[in-house]
């Protein structure tokens, strides 16, 4: 024993001795401490805060010439008319329209006169004839060029036969113009598309058509259309231009034009279907025909950006006395430089620390620390890879201390990505909250050493505390995903109060910002990392007992597969022990996995447990009583070597090992009586466990007996509030009589609020139930 303990202090002193090397190295590397002259450049940070020492005024050039060229930007951009562009648009509509023309153009001339232009006519002659009846007969013929007026050169003759003595004969004549007929619609189509292969099909269908309705038109002596379409196409077109188009609205306008034709007011009177139809065709020949009328004028364009340019004013900046001008870590401007250079502020900057002394208080904090350890934490002082823990934390903790240094450059806002709460996380999950509020003091000096930022320091303490109380009592995953998430929601404000109260108003949003991201991180890094320490080190942290805590377990689905009584009772043990952890502030969460595996040993013989024996013999009563306390016994031990099979933590382990403690089976006690007489020797028939140490070994212990009892008990008679009251009372009252709580420290009030939360458990649990008609079963009390 005493070689172990004089290897285990050799071990710690190795381990502070490392620390506080490897602590003082990280602070003190690369930090100058020779004093340099003042060097600012125009782009660089200032190396220092600068301050007026009076009153000075300097040009803004950077200023001024931005708002010059603002006003340059604000300038639109001048246009003038093409007219020849204009010109060659209605140009090209009306040669479509003369183009139609010509196509429709007659095909064959009339053989009279070629250069006559006079239509053709066709005369028609009616004759009326009275006659008086004569004894003769008389007939009349009527040859070209008679009195009845034919011109085109055609007899007409006209036979009359009377038998009247007097003939009266009356001849009225009708002249009509007849039209050649203009070429074949399909000729006509083909023709302009071939002259105007940019006009959609079914434009120049539609305006063929109303082309060609002329003809009947005219034949009818109706006013003809198509000029009237034409006047359209050219007024549409003309409005176009003269409203002006770019080039870039080129697409849009013809776009505009073919979507939404407009109505065409001289075309009013042609049917519905047609003038909706030609008013898509003007509509279209006019967006094909269009061009772009306007062109820049970079030359007007100039002159109006110059003068804009000249109406800018010079833009001044004045610096008042005490006014700060720079601040450490901004990145300096031609007129702070100007301003400072005028003020004479270019001074040797005051000798940096000392690194000696930096490494001093480096050494004496890890001592401090330590020292803090042995007296507050005596359980984790006790085991050298704990304090090795502890070391390895301490030198993370000055390796975050240097993060602003590093990330700052010219935004000193992110000087908050310091992962100060990455140790509050770690520290307070792998050892206890305690412990987690002394790590907050070597993060906060280790800030102050590595940066000289007081805003920091500030930081780093609020930020190092602040997921302390949220992840020291967490039982859940959603409660742990919840403490990141809060933790994070804190760094906000506290990073943004601080930036404000040092640095000033102006950096409070970026200050937050980078403050609510240094959380997150360190959060999640903390969640990352934490499994990893925790299984290299052998410690069960929050994470491993809800990992555990998991019904998909694989051990607790071999236990739910060949036990499935066992796997019952442990679960309403888990909730037994969660109610009572809760009542006296113990880890709810290791007293509720300690449960679920408390009897994982049964998974070999399960035939031998009651709660597993539902429709067969129990085997019992065929053995001798000392073979099957050897059978219960067993459970045990054979528990401890699946554990290290599954590989829990020896914490939920030891739940095992103490939920029986060194009680005595009674049953097969009494039964060996029975059989045997008074020569019975007690100790053969208890197990052969540890009496339970911690408050969370306690609690498993008793809801162990107390569900077992109850359950028991239901099985012969309905419970009652005071009869499980009364059972759970001698429970505890046979495990205190027995001294199996003798070697805990747990205190009798502490055993009282446990009783009452496993009474109050087992009430809820074996509530009174209405008893349904026809449903087999004992009677039930009304409800």
């Amino acid at each position: 024993m005493r070689l172990l303990s004089r290897a285990s202090g050799l071990a710690k002193a190795m381990v502070l001795a490392s620390t506080v090397v490897f602590t003082a190295l990280v602070l003190v590397v690369n930090q100058a401490e020779e004093v340099e002259p003042i060097r600012l450049s125009v782009g660089e940070p200032a190396p220092q805060t600068f301050s007026a020492t009076g009153p000075v005024s300097v040009v803004d050039e950077q200023a001024t010439e931005t708002a010059r060229e603002e006003a340059i930007q604000g300038v639109e951009v001048r246009y003038t008319e093409d007219t020849q562009a204009s010109a060659a648009v209605l140009a090209s509509i009306q040669a479509f329209f003369t183009n139609a023309r010509l196509a429709a153009t007659p095909l064959e001339v009339p053989d009279e006169d070629p250069g006559d232009l006079t239509p053709p006519t066709t005369t028609s002659t009616t004759t009326t004839t009275t006659t008086t009846t004569l004894p003769e007969e008389d007939t009349t013929t009527t040859g070209a060029g008679g009195d009845t007026g034919d011109t085109t050169g055609e007899e007409s003759t006209t036979t009359e036969e009377t038998t009247t003595s007097t003939t009266t004969t009356t001849t009225s004549t009708t002249t009509t113009t007849t039209l050649p007929p203009p070429p074949p619609r399909e000729l006509q189509i083909a023709e302009l598309r071939d002259l105007h292969p940019l006009v959609r099909t079914e434009t120049i269908e539609a305006l063929v058509d109303v082309l060609n309705d002329d003809y009947d038109r005219e034949i009818n002596d109706e006013q003809p259309v198509f000029r009237f379409v034409e006047d359209e196409a050219l007024t549409l077109a003309s409005e176009r231009l003269e409203e002006g188009i770019r080039s870039t609205e080129l697409e849009a306008v013809r776009s505009d034009l073919v979507t939404n034709p407009p109505p065409l007011i001289l075309l009013r009177d042609l049917p519905e279907t047609q003038r909706v139809e030609v008013e898509a065709a003007v509509a279209d020949l006019v967006a094909v025909s269009l061009q772009g009328n306007w062109v820049r004028d970079d030359t007007a364009t100039a002159e109006a950006q110059a003068e804009a340019a000249a109406a800018v004013p010079e833009s001044t900046v004045v610096f008042q006395e005490n006014q700060t001008i720079v601040r450490v870590g901004d990145v300096v401007s031609a007129v702070q430089l100007e301003a400072i250079e005028s003020l004479g502020l270019l001074e040797p900057e005051t000798a940096g620390p000392s690194l000696r002394a930096m490494a001093v208080v480096a050494t004496l904090m890890v001592l401090l620390g330590a020292f803090f350890l042995w007296r507050v934490g005596g359980k984790y002082w006790r085991h050298p890879k704990l304090v090795l823990l502890f070391g390895i934390l301490v030198v993370l903790a000055a390796v975050a201390a240097r993060v602003p240094g590093w990330v700052t450059g010219s935004v000193v806002e992110r000087g908050f990505l310091l992962p100060a709460a990455l140790f509050g996380y770690l520290t307070a999950s792998l050892f206890d909250s305690r412990v987690a509020v002394l790590m907050a003091l070597p993060v906060t000096t280790f800030t102050a050493l590595a940066t000289g930022d007081l805003a920091l320091v500030v930081y780093a303490a609020g930020a190092a505390l602040a997921p302390i109380p949220l992840v020291s009592s967490v039982s859940s995953r959603a409660q742990l995903n919840a403490a990141v998430l809060l933790s994070a929601v804190f760094h906000a404000p506290l990073a943004a109060t601080v930036a404000w109260y040092f640095n000033g108003s102006d950096t409070i949003w970026l200050s937050a910002v980078f403050g609510a991201a240094s959380g997150l991180i360190s959060g999640v890094a903390a969640l990352g990392v934490l499994p990893f320490l925790a299984a290299v080190f052998g410690i069960t942290t929050a994470q491993t007992l809800l990992d555990l805590t998991d019904r998909n377990h694989p051990a607790l689905r071999r236990l739910e597969e060949e036990a499935p009584g066992t796997f019952n009772h442990s679960i309403m043990v888990g909730n037994l022990a969660g109610r009572a952890a809760r009542a006296i502030e113990a880890d709810v969460l290791l007293a509720q996995a300690m449960s679920y595996f408390h009897d994982l040993g049964k998974t070999t013989a399960p035939k031998y447990f009651v709660e597993n024996q539902f429709g067969v013999s129990n085997p019992h009563d065929q053995l001798p009583p000392e073979e099957s306390a050897r059978l219960i016994r067993s459970h045990v031990s054979e528990g401890l070597k699946l554990a290290r099979e599954f590989r829990l933590p020896p914490d939920v382990a030891q739940g095992i090992y103490t939920h029986h403690g060194t009680s005595l089976m009674r049953y097969f006690y009494h039964k060996a009586l029975d059989l045997y007489g008074d020569e019975v020797n007690p100790s053969d028939y208890r197990h052969r466990g540890r009496k339970p140490q911690s408050k969370e070994m306690v609690i498993v212990m008793l809801s162990d007996a107390c569900e077992a009892a109850a359950r028991a008990m239901v099985q012969h008679e309905d419970p009652t509030s005071d009869s499980l009251r009364t059972l759970v009372e001698q429970v505890i009252a046979e495990k205190v009589e027995d001294g199996q709580l003798e070697e805990s420290d747990v205190t009798f009030g502490e055993l009282s609020r446990v009783k009452e939360a496993i009474v109050d458990a087992l009430i809820g649990y074996y509530h009174t139930r209405i008893p349904y008609p026809g449903f087999p079963g004992r009677s039930a009390a009304p409800a």
